[in-house]
């Protein structure tokens, strides 16, 4: 099997292009888990995969580093994009995406740079977000459920490092507010267009960058007032900075950031 490595902001990704329709009967869970393995395979934060829809012009399926499906991720979804290009598929002007979480749209800015829509969050049914306390150990935590294509629970508070993330960050991931799991972002305010950010992500753990953790946190804090509506807010992480705008009512929700090919490669099965 044909695959490709691209990252977003260090959160990285293989990519394979199912177009015969059997890439995907061969991912068994234990394959991906060794595909993605960081020292005994290629090494990756999940695994997508670019199949036919009727639906859209594309169809990105995702599927994380422990083998458990996801619905979206930002990150992946602007890394799917430059590698459709690559690939040598149209992507002049809008193209359209079918994910996990609705069909997004997404443009090629230059070579590297892409913007892509993200689904609307959903604040547990309620048009204003609610905290949360959860106690963790010797921490209480008020936690944002909020859904933008999956589900995250965004933490705002003083800045946090990734060892602090890598403590807490499994069990918010499954508490039982979060049947399904969770995201966890732990969130400092810089202003309200700018903040510092560090993620759990389910199914994946610690990565350097979180692209639907990005749109999460910055709907949150608009919902709450920390942040501005239509205007980017500028979403720094330890693999760098995405741009998130949301717009009044959440309307819209737009990522612009980067992706980054890194090398192709084919499978030996054996």
């Amino acid at each position: 099997m044909k695959f490709s490595k691209y990252h977003g902001l260090s959160n990285d990704f293989i990519l394979m292009d199912d177009r015969d329709g059997t890439v995907l009967s061969r991912l068994i869970d234990t394959t991906v888990v060794r595909l993605c393995h960081r020292h005994e395979g290629i090494g990756a934060d999940g695994i997508l995969v670019r199949t036919a829809t009727p639906n859209a012009d594309h169809k990105m399926i995702l599927i994380n580093a422990d083998g458990s499906p996801a619905e979206i991720s930002g990150n992946g979804l602007r890394c799917f994009v430059l590698f459709l290009k690559q690939q040598g598929y149209p992507t002049e002007g809008e193209i359209t995406i079918e994910t996990g979480g609705g069909v997004m749209r997404a443009r090629v800015i230059d070579d590297t740079i892409l913007e892509t829509t993200m689904p609307p969050p959903d604040f547990a049914k309620s048009k204003v977000p609610e905290a949360m306390k959860i106690i963790i150990e010797d921490k209480s935590f008020k936690v944002i459920p909020v859904n933008v294509g999956n589900p995250h629970g965004v933490i705002f508070g003083p800045p946090r490092d990734i060892e602090f993330a890598r403590k807490y960050g499994p069990p918010l991931e499954k508490h039982s507010m979060f049947p399904e799991g969770a995201n966890i972002e732990f969130v400092s305010v810089e202003s309200e267009t700018e903040c510092n950010l560090v993620v759990w992500e389910r199914g994946a753990g610690i990565t350097q960058a979180c692209g639907s953790g990005s749109v999460a946190t910055a709907c949150a804090g608009c919902a709450i007032g920390e942040f501005k509506f239509d205007a980017p807010i500028s979403i720094h992480q330890p693999g760098g900075t995405l741009e998130i705008t949301v717009t009044k009512h959440f309307t819209e929700i737009r990522q612009r950031g980067p992706a980054t090919f890194v090398f192709d490669g084919e499978l030996n099965e054996h």
